[in-house]
């Protein structure tokens, strides 16, 4: 199990803490958070989120692996040391080889704002050890509005996109559509990928017959040099239905197709990743004294991803496909008082999810295990206590893991407990200035 311990002091002035304005794209850098808002603005074209981020944030660097579904850096940390939650559902890549990061599976042309927030400093999402990154979804307006975009770019980038919503007091709903592809981009040189590959391939030939053998297989058929580097579409909808004053319904569904999508740097490319992302949230406030606020969430999320050599030249000998698929489900129950000066938290985090993957040929005869089937288990309670003292504030949280590993098979199974927590103080001195120390502790599971 990994953990993490975290330690800063930071002066902020009001040039730090004031909102840039970069076209209509808005980053708003406080001392521990960070927003990145209108993400879907008209300053933002790619459906590349990774992309996107790292144009807007300076404390975001890219993995860039194709022309689409890219990584994110931020601040030195990566892959699952950084928590990503698309409207508070989590949602796991199924390529161990991340070429369906968490953060590919929402396009930027259905996102509002995402929050950033730096550190072990979140005790409601599991697993956030170094950054949590939260990805909040456009909501359905109860006015009757929507737009039409049509995007080209370099590398033959085309896009074209739609969104409608609208509704009545008391129901909105909202429906959004995309579709796009792109070429291969090329490198200073002006080489593409086919070119990429083969210039790579000569380098590392070392007068080895089979070691240049298996080196030179990689390189791509001449057949399918001129391949799209991506093709993608997607579909979100919701419905937002106020069921009293006082209670709210959330209900949506987000999927993501992309098809043939190629990764230069490694020996498979993607025959498609498919996704889907099914999200309701129940809201009730006032129910009494000791809850202001009660929140109820359930979501599933689900990845399929099959890739493959078959456009590589080592396919003419051994065709394979790695075909892997994950399942997430989770719920989250945490409810909101206030006591005095406190604004307490308390709540339930359960999720499950399941890995799967194997090998096949290219007729799908079956040949191996790639991934065993395998479970991960994790029920946690957490608390959070937000202490306002005139010129100072406390912000304390406590969160408690109980994770178990359950493979198929005789594989061994593992259990880890955690406990996990932070204490933040803030003062503020005059308006424009702000003092604040934190210290924190969180822990992640091994991937599985």
């Amino acid at each position: 199990m990994k953990k993490t311990l975290y330690l800063s002091i930071v002066c902020a002035s009001m040039l730090y803490a004031a909102e840039a304005q970069l076209g209509t794209i808005d980053v708003e850098a406080q001392i521990d958070t960070e927003v990145v808002k209108d993400v879907h603005g008209e300053d933002i074209k790619s459906a590349d989120v990774a992309d996107a981020l790292m144009k807007q944030s300076p404390s975001i660097s890219l993995v860039r692996r194709s022309g689409i579904a890219n990584d994110i850096i931020i601040r030195g940390q990566k892959k699952d040391n950084i928590n990503v939650t698309i409207d508070g559902a989590k949602v796991c890549g199924a390529c161990p080889n991340r070429m369906d990061p968490p953060i590919s599976h929402v396009l930027t042309n259905n996102i509002d704002y995402i929050t950033i927030e730096d550190g072990p400093f979140d005790v409601e999402s599991f697993g956030a050890l170094s950054a949590d990154v939260k990805v909040k979804t456009r909501k359905p307006s109860k006015a009757f509005t929507g737009d039409i975009g049509l995007n080209f770019g370099s590398w033959d980038y085309k896009k074209v996109s739609a969104m409608a919503s609208g509704g009545f007091d008391t129901v909105r709903f909202l429906i959004s559509a995309s579709g796009e592809r792109g070429g291969q981009y090329r490198d200073g040189d002006g080489n593409d990928f086919y070119q990429q590959v083969n210039n790579y391939m000569a380098k590392g030939l070392n007068g080895d017959p089979e070691h240049d053998k298996k080196l030179k297989a990689q390189a791509y058929k001449p057949a399918d040099s001129d391949m799209d580097a991506f093709t993608k579409k997607t579909a979100m909808a919701k419905m937002f239905w106020d069921l009293t004053d006082t209670q709210q319904l959330r209900l949506s569904y987000t999927g993501n197709r992309s098809d043939e999508v190629l990764y230069p740097n490694t020996p498979m490319d993607a025959i498609y990743d498919n996704s889907n992302i099914y999200n309701a949230e129940y809201t009730v406030r006032e129910l009494g004294r000791y809850s202001k606020k009660l929140d109820i969430q359930i979501y599933k999320s689900d990845v399929d991803h099959p890739m493959s050599n078959f456009y590589r030249k080592v396919s003419a000998a051994k065709p394979m496909k790695n075909w892997l698929t994950t399942d997430m489900r989770g719920v989250t129950i945490k409810n909101r008082f206030d006591l005095d000066s406190h604004e307490i938290t308390i709540g339930i985090d359960s999720s499950l999810r399941n890995w799967d993957g194997a090998y096949y040929d290219a007729n799908d005869l079956f040949k191996g295990v790639s991934i065993p089937d395998v479970d991960t288990k994790n029920i946690a309670f957490f608390a959070e206590d937000k202490i306002s003292l005139e010129k100072f504030t406390v912000d304390l949280g406590l969160r408690y893991d109980d994770t178990s590993i359950t493979p198929t098979g005789a594989l061994p199974e593992n259990d880890y407990n955690a406990l996990g927590g932070h204490i933040v103080g803030s003062y503020h001195p005059d308006e424009n200035s702000k003092l604040y120390l934190g210290i924190g502790r969180s822990s992640r599971v091994p991937d599985a």
